[in-house]
């Protein structure tokens, strides 16, 4: 854990075996895990979009410091499009081996071999070092959990509410352990996004694959799997946080996408309301 803790004081620049060795612990931390991860606690902050912003990152890791009887759930979406992706994802990898019953990592729609090739992180890692290190952060994209879960308290994941499904457990019995999502469930839930609507699903323009999930339908799989409140990322807001559904649905962003977002995390709070927090 020597390297895991050096990364932590600030150690940026790792050679090709230190990747492989911190994304192998990786691996074996979430190899056996679940698509839905229990949560058993409520005390309970919430990560949105890094996408490759170190200062936003080291700023979470000053929280989980502060926050030290907390559980922080990242949300996804750690690599991709900022100036300092490697770095980034290197950071929440030796947060969550750090403390591994407190820090969760999730996969984004941005974990994904194909997303990272458009956007930017296979770029900058085979350029770096070379495609067999961006293979092994590729097998970290599929180990990931694709949510956590609290009975008759919270649901989270990075996208929203998929269509036909009902149960956490129709969930788990979905593949996540590929470096893409032919999985249309766990497609839709790091692709969906929630509108104010009163409708259940309808064609959003983000894929072919993808949907907009309306009130009607948050509230029938909110019902189903007894949860109150639903935490997301996935979506840019100037404010770094919306929510949807009569406030129960939080939609969080945690990067400064180029000066457009004042970026937050958000608490959990006793009565169910949440509490923004700011990186910057």
């Amino acid at each position: 854990m020597e390297l895991v803790r050096s990364i932590l004081e600030g150690k940026t620049k790792l050679t090709k075996d230190e990747i492989w060795n911190l994304s192998g612990m990786l691996q074996d931390h979430y190899r056996s895990s679940p698509n839905v991860l229990d949560m058993s606690t409520d005390k309970v902050i919430f990560v949105g979009d890094l996408h490759g912003e170190l200062q936003c990152t080291r700023a979470v890791q000053r929280y989980i410091k502060k926050y030290n009887k907390h559980h922080f759930v990242f949300l996804g979406d750690y690599a991709d499009r900022g100036p300092e992706q490697i770095e980034t994802f290197n950071l929440v990898m030796a947060l969550t081996l750090s403390n591994p019953k407190r820090v969760t990592m999730l996969r984004g729609n941005h974990e994904s071999d194909d997303i990272a090739a458009k956007y930017g992180f296979y770029n900058i890692v085979t350029k770096t070092y070379s495609f067999d290190v961006f293979k092994h952060y590729s097998r970290v994209f599929e180990v990931l959990p694709i949510a956590v879960y609290k009975k008759a308290t919270l649901f989270a994941c990075h996208g929203g509410v998929p269509e036909e499904i009902s149960s956490i457990a129709e969930i788990q019995g979905r593949n996540r352990r590929h470096p893409n999502f032919p999985d249309d469930v766990l497609f839709q839930m790091v692709w969906n996004d929630p509108k104010d609507n009163d409708y259940a699903f309808r064609p959003n323009s983000r894929s072919a694959r993808a949907r907009f999930f309306g009130k009607v339908s948050f509230t029938k799989f909110m019902e189903n799997i007894d949860a109150k409140v639903m935490f997301r990322a996935h979506q840019v807001f100037p404010e770094g946080y919306r929510t949807f559904f009569d406030n129960k649905l939080v939609s969080v962003f945690s990067a400064t996408s180029s000066s457009s977002v004042q970026p937050k995390i958000v608490r959990l709070c006793n009565d169910y309301t949440i509490e923004p927090l700011d990186l910057i």
